[in-house]
């Protein structure tokens, strides 16, 4: 009788062993699918963000950190349609975002310039 407890036991054991190992492997079979995801929505609110003119500075650091995610999509073998729409549309916020940025910085320059040359100009700004 108790050996067959014993073998009951063994049998049990195993099977936690080998459930455990198969809900392990559960996220191992994502293969990049969740990064080539997180690529396209973080490319798309970079977009959005230049586009719509909230936030240059936003949109750069989201389309950086969109073209990591579809890098690493690639490295862990995906190639789909998903990964590939990320990294155009994280590459599109990051560009049109630096120019953004760019042009802003232009003007409170050009601005800050004007207003030391003609004092008036200054007046009017404060």
């Amino acid at each position: 009788m108790e050996e067959m407890k014993k073998d009951e036991m063994q049998e049990v054991t195993v099977d936690n062993v080998q459930n455990d190992e198969q809900n392990e492997n559960v996220g191992a079979s994502d293969n990049g699918k969740g990064k080539a995801t997180a690529s396209m929505v973080l490319g798309i609110i970079s977009v959005v963000c230049w586009f719509f003119g909230y936030s240059a500075l936003i949109s750069v650091i989201l389309g950086i950190i969109g073209l990591v995610m579809a890098s690493g999509a690639k490295k862990l073998g995906f190639n789909g349609g998903m990964r590939t729409a990320g990294f155009i549309l994280s590459l599109i916020g990051l560009i049109g975002g630096a120019i953004i940025f760019v042009a802003c910085v232009a003007c409170v320059g050009a601005l800050g310039s004007a207003a030391l040359l003609d004092p008036e100009i200054y007046e009017s700004l404060a």
